[in-house]
């Protein structure tokens, strides 16, 4: 069956030329998913899945556009998600072994002191990221105490936009330090 013919066919609902193209593609996928994983099984799993949306969205499939270089970038992003995923479920369990592996009440402050360290770098990291703008106004707020039409009036510019680019300020952090938020919260209810 044409290439077009398969797509065309696919889009129209027919799961004949879903399974032909599974037949195709599915060991090469498989095969350059195991090249990110390293794991077999996981690298099936995510090339199944992959088929599994082909077919529920195959009415938006472009019958111009390559399916081959669609699929297999899918397959690139589903293997990068999974091992972001996994990396921070891996992070989150090593957190949580080592609580309950210690004595929590006498070790919980020295991992605090830890984890402070590490939210202060990272935190410091992140506000570095922001738009200078954007940097600018959030440090004369938290760092300098400054109220919101101080600001406005020290840099000449409407108290609006000293509220907009504090929401942006908080909203970009509050992003990048959500892993920390998580264990925070982990933490504050083991005491």
């Amino acid at each position: 069956m044409e290439h077009t013919d398969l797509i065309r066919n696919l889009k129209n609902g027919d799961a004949k030329s879903l399974e032909l193209l599974f037949r195709r593609l599915y060991p090469r996928l498989c095969a350059y998913a195991r090249k990110f994983l390293h794991d077999e099984q996981d690298a099936e799993e995510i090339v199944q899945d992959l088929f599994v949306n082909l077919w529920k969205q195959r009415e938006r499939i472009d019958e111009h556009k390559s399916l081959h270089k669609y699929l297999f970038t899918a397959a690139r992003n589903g293997c990068l998600n999974f091992l972001h995923a996994k990396k921070i479920r891996s992070r989150s369990a090593e957190i949580i072994l080592y609580l309950y592996g210690q004595d929590v009440h006498d070790h919980i402050d020295s991992y605090h002191a830890l984890l402070a360290k590490d939210l202060e770098q990272d935190f410091n990291e992140a506000l570095q990221r922001l738009p200078t703008e954007c940097r600018r106004i959030f440090e004369l707020s938290r760092t300098d105490g400054l109220r919101y039409e101080e600001i406005a009036l020290r840099l000449n510019i409407s108290i609006k936009t000293v509220e907009t680019q504090m929401s942006r300020a908080l909203s970009r952090l509050r992003l990048q330090l959500k892993e920390h938020i998580t264990v925070l919260i982990l933490l504050s209810l083991l005491k």
